[in-house]
């Protein structure tokens, strides 16, 4: 009798599931197509503010200065645009390497310090910095 009473409340459990039983307790979950471009941008980025953070603006300027040795007081932000990219390398993949299969919010930052100019990606909060190119 106490196996067909355990049969039972697991039947009866695999239906309230089946059913949606606890869909209200998951978490929203962003569907998107696969693409093949390394820079994917949706048609509206969910960053809703025109401008960086500061935060954002800050990191790049540290990485600037990191990696030429100019202060960063002498560097200009030129351009700065609100981006969805394709992963978690923010579409700049080196070769070998792996990268979550996530879109990420972030921003393409353009910076120059009036004789060269960089363009830089980053993701929401500039905690992951990539450099695109270089002028």
């Amino acid at each position: 009798m106490k196996k067909i009473q355990k049969f039972f409340g697991y039947c009866c459990l695999l239906i309230w599931l089946s059913f949606g039983g606890c869909s209200d307790q998951l978490p929203p979950t962003i569907s998107s197509s696969p693409q093949s471009n390394n820079s994917v941008e949706t048609s509206k980025p969910m960053i809703t503010n025109n401008e960086p953070p500061t935060t954002v603006i800050n990191a790049v300027r540290q990485e600037v200065e990191k990696v030429t040795a100019i202060e960063a007081s002498n560097l200009d932000i030129q351009d700065s645009e609100a981006k969805t990219w394709s992963d978690g390398c923010l579409g700049l993949a080196k070769p070998d390497e792996f990268c979550t299969q996530a879109l990420v919010e972030g921003w393409r930052i353009v910076i120059s310090d009036s004789s060269q100019t960089w363009v830089y990606r980053t993701d929401g909060e500039g905690r992951v910095i990539r450099l695109e190119s270089q002028r």
